[in-house]
């Protein structure tokens, strides 16, 4: 079982989905008017869609990611 690391309750497993058919989700520094730049965190797949396995807290709002 995979614990919150700010409030210490359960967290449930899943995943996060986003539609990305150019570049994959990215990893940005600040936020951007437009989705240029950034490092590349996950390819989507042949719909385009990208999944990022992890977990989340319903209690506090907070989610682990892993790429």
């Amino acid at each position: 079982m995979t614990l919150c690391p700010n409030c210490s309750k359960p967290m449930a497993p899943g995943f996060l989905g986003s539609e990305s058919f150019v570049g994959g989700s990215k990893w940005f520094l600040e936020r951007t008017r437009l989705a240029f730049g950034g490092e590349e965190v996950s390819k989507p797949n042949a719909f385009g869609m990208v999944y990022l396995a992890g977990f989340r807290c319903r209690e506090c709002k907070t989610l682990l990611l892993r790429y």
